[in-house]
């Protein structure tokens, strides 16, 4: 696998943490990121040894079986990887009929996506190309955060803002952030949202509130 990647996803926080993650844990040397397939295509003359593509379908311009097919033509040798927060299975199952290799569900925990990764650059048979909520299962119990922790998190499945959160609980905000970093940690995600969905997969999302 050529240690350099390309990201078309056009969510700043995300693509640059799938940056981090890419670096940190499978040692991408040189990582594009753009914000379009378009654009994502002129990186051709910059970086012509890519192997990994990760591709967000929603997207402005150029997207789905399209994108998918046009990547395929212009980085033959590349692994195309779809992420996204959608899990239709027919878009799922168009774009990897078109050339895709696997899709990834963004709301998959930080360790989940890393076996899927795992799995899909060793070149190792793949029993399912989707890899999403209904396929992978979490590799996190209940008892991984405290009792704050726990009601911190479930206040974020409310919808609470860290201020609003720390008014709930009256404590100071830059606590609040620090319990929420330690939740990220603890469930394996990046995001608030990813918080919540992994929250209702095991459980912490019917949690009463203070």
């Amino acid at each position: 696998m050529k240690k350099h990647a390309l990201i078309i996803e056009d969510h700043p926080f995300y693509s640059d943490a799938l940056s981090l993650f890419l670096r940190e844990h499978f040692g991408f040397e040189q990582i594009k990121i753009v914000t379009s397939t378009e654009e994502g295509i002129n990186q051709v003359k910059q970086v012509q040894q890519i192997g990994l593509i990760m591709l967000d379908l929603g997207l402005p311009g150029v997207k789905g079986v399209d994108a998918v097919a046009i990547l395929k033509r212009h980085y033959p040798a590349a692994v195309i990887v779809i992420i996204s927060a959608s899990d239709e299975r027919r878009e799922i199952d168009a774009v990897l009929k078109a050339g895709a290799t696997a899709f990834i569900s963004k709301s998959l925990s930080n360790m989940e996506v890393k076996t899927a990764l795992e799995k899909i650059l060793s070149g190792e048979e793949l029993s399912s190309r989707n890899f999403s909520q209904n396929n992978c299962e979490s590799e996190y119990q209940q008892d991984n955060l405290t009792d704050r922790q726990r009601e911190v998190l479930a206040l974020l499945c409310q919808g609470l803002s860290n201020k609003e959160i720390c008014l709930r609980l009256n404590v100071a905000e830059v606590t609040v952030k620090i319990h929420v970093s330690a939740i990220f940690r603890a469930l394996g995600v990046f995001t608030r949202t990813q918080a919540v969905l992994a929250a209702k997969r095991i459980g912490y999302a019917h949690l009463n509130s203070p």
